[in-house]
């Protein structure tokens, strides 16, 4: 989901919070081979409208530059993300279209440059001469292209994006018998485009569609060693978006609203520099003549806030819906259990998620003293249901997480408190809950695929500020 506060995408937990803390260096569940950084740009299919969503396009064009001028640092471990300039990762796909989204702003020039480096400092004739995973032919399908001076942004829009070609000459001979020649003047020392034609007739726009291409001729590059501003630079030369109309962004808002206690106050904001946000609270559909937002709203109790926001000039945004939950706190078992330990229920077999197990025949059961999974009889394809009853110390609201590879699902009381499900590496996921002082119900159920092995059950006690390992002295069985 967008969030108009950092302006990122970013996941949110099963509560409906922001994933939190966010740290877009660090490596988490919500991104697949890459993080928050390389995912900001991810939507080639609609860049027009992610513009509306940053703000405008000043906005989006500062948060271009601000990736490839970020530091480099990595906080987690992911082999994926190699080939860094600033935070653009060029070893993995999630970024391969980014380097041409200048062409989508107004500032072609910057794809030119950034596109010949990568050709030139990204790949070597050598044995290992290919940064990151060639993923099926990827690394190489993109230096093959850029090389031609052409991009398939969003393949669907059946327009290749324009850049400086890295050859004097090319001929490419078409599935229809036909031939493309890619020409261009000493692009050994000139990187930027100046004027482009097609079979001698000036293209401007910073694209040429499949059609084109595929009908054969020359496609010739006039280049300079300076960057030229004129070329491709105006709103109507940019590449396809499926947005056509300048929008006012959504509002959002950064508040923790799921499971508050007390009163707390909402704040709400939009990326659109001086938007006008108006608001509902009683189900309604926010317009123009509900209460316009000008100072936060108090909220002592659960409620649905409906906003949408205005600017003259502009589409009004998308309606947002934003749940604040009061907490209510499940009651605790009237039980008296004085006996440490896990039970457990082994299975074995091919899983890619927890519920996998229920359809797998039951190998061993028992109790364990500690909640492990170094006891398995193998070392990859294999699963535990561990189950029990958990003392709370204290009545409020407690945060758990789950490390794990591969998946892994808590429950407390029955209900869902953390999905870290699915076949992946060693990663966390989070989830809170409002639980009575004394001893609940849980239910701990994970699978191993294959490749590494690790499972960590932790909480945050309510007043606590960080995670700690759920003690063995809080776990029991009858």
């Amino acid at each position: 989901m967008f969030d108009g506060a950092t302006k990122f995408f970013r996941g949110k937990t099963l509560d409906g919070n922001w994933e939190s803390p966010f740290d877009p260096f660090a490596v988490g569940r919500a991104y697949t081979e890459a993080r928050a950084w390389q995912y900001r740009y991810f939507v080639p299919h609609d860049v027009y409208g992610m513009e509306q969503l940053f703000g405008g396009r000043e906005a989006l064009i500062e948060a271009l530059d601000n990736l490839y001028s970020a530091t480099s640092n990595v906080r987690g471990d992911l082999v994926d993300i190699d080939g860094l300039i600033g935070q653009y990762a060029h070893g993995n796909e999630p970024s391969h279209h980014i380097t041409h989204l200048y062409n989508y702003v107004g500032q072609p020039w910057k794809t030119q440059a950034l596109t010949r480096k990568i050709l030139k400092e990204m790949y070597h004739a050598t044995p290992e001469g290919i940064t990151g995973n060639e993923d099926c032919g990827q690394m190489s399908a993109w230096y093959l292209l850029n090389s031609l001076g052409l991009y398939a942004v969003c393949p669907g829009t059946n327009q290749f994006s324009l850049t400086s070609p890295l050859f004097e000459e090319a001929t490419i001979l078409l599935a229809n018998g036909k031939q493309l020649v890619v020409t261009a003047n000493n692009p050994a020392e000139n990187v930027y485009i100046e004027k482009v034609t097609w079979n001698g007739k000036a293209i401007n726009q910073t694209y040429i569609t499949y059609n084109e291409l595929m009908s054969g001729g020359v496609l010739d590059f006039t280049l300079s060693a300076t960057p030229s501003k004129k070329w491709g630079t105006a709103v109507e030369d940019a590449p396809y978006s499926y947005s056509k109309n300048p929008k006012v962004s959504i509002p959002t808002t950064t508040d923790n609203l799921h499971l508050f206690e007390g009163e707390i106050e909402v704040h709400l904001l939009s990326a659109t520099k001086d938007a006008q946000i108006y608001y509902t609270t009683d189900g309604t559909k926010p317009s123009a003549s509900s209460t316009k937002y000008v100072a936060p709203i108090s909220c002592n109790a659960s409620m649905t806030i409906q906003a949408i926001a205005y600017k003259e000039g502009l589409e009004p945004s998308q309606v947002a819906t934003i749940e604040a939950t009061k907490a209510i706190y499940r009651p605790a078992l009237q039980k008296d259990l004085t006996t440490n330990g896990v039970y457990y229920r082994y299975y074995e077999g091919d899983f890619s998620q927890t519920k996998e197990m229920n359809d797998a025949p039951l190998v061993e059961q028992g109790v364990f003293t500690a909640l492990t999974i170094d006891k398995a009889a193998r070392a990859d394809y294999f699963g535990y249901k561990f189950s029990g009853f958990i003392y709370l110390p204290q009545t409020g609201i407690y945060a758990f997480s789950l490390n794990s590879d591969d998946g892994s699902v808590l429950f407390i009381d029955g209900e869902e408190v953390v999905n870290n499900d699915g076949t992946h590496g060693s990663i966390t996921a989070t989830g809170k809950i409002p639980l009575q002082k004394g001893f609940h119900r849980y239910a701990l159920n994970y699978f191993e695929s294959y490749e590494g092995q690790t499972l960590s059950w932790n909480w945050c006690k309510p007043g606590d500020n960080a995670f700690q390992e759920v003690p063995m002295l809080n776990l029991f069985v009858k």
